[in-house]
């Protein structure tokens, strides 16, 4: 059963689908003047504050568990986001740095799911700086595909993730990157 998702609220607001091990959450979230990579990013908040949520299991994504007007998550917690590829970039001073001409197809676990997509680098991909060193939490992911390990049926899709490197189990990369004007 394959997702995908994409979506733009009222103004100033996002819809990203936000997954941990267990749950997904549909939700809408206010980004005012920055992107959700902005959000997820900054350092000084732990927690977002997300409104007109859905809760679905991920072993049943069509169930909805529950709904709620306004509810709060930890960003810890989250695995990945699937988001607009506009909001999977930084904003102001911090884009800058990804501008990268080399594509490198990726494989990486998370509790609960694996992933595949694309990284973008400026040069040969280096696993332990991208993992280890980066100074972002929540790493892009461009033409990404999520499956639930223990409901392989169960897949999901958008234009862009970001991914929790906290929590990424394993990183796996081609040799060869494919380039991009």
């Amino acid at each position: 059963m394959k997702r995908t998702i994409v979506g733009a609220g009222p103004r100033g607001y996002v819809t990203v689908d936000f997954f941990t091990g267990d749950y997904r959450v549909s939700a809408q979230i206010n980004v005012r003047n920055r992107t959700v990579n902005d959000i997820l990013n900054d350092k000084r908040l732990s927690y977002i504050e997300v409104f007109d949520t859905y809760i679905s299991r991920i072993s049943q994504p069509g169930y909805i568990v529950g709904s709620h007007h306004v509810a709060l998550l930890r960003k810890d917690t989250i695995s990945f986001a699937i988001v607009p590829t506009g909001e999977s970039r930084p904003s102001g001073q911090r884009a800058y740095r990804y501008g990268g001409k080399l594509l490198y197809q990726v494989f990486l676990t998370l509790p609960a799911f694996e992933v595949q997509g694309k990284v973008r680098t400026t040069g040969k991909l280096d696993l332990y700086a991208f993992l280890v060193t980066n100074v972002d939490d929540f790493v892009i992911l461009t033409e990404p595909v999520a499956r639930v390990a223990s409901f392989p049926d169960n897949t999901f899709s958008g234009e862009a993730f970001l991914v929790n490197r906290l929590l990424v189990t394993m990183f796996c990369a081609n040799e060869k990157p494919e380039r991009v004007a």
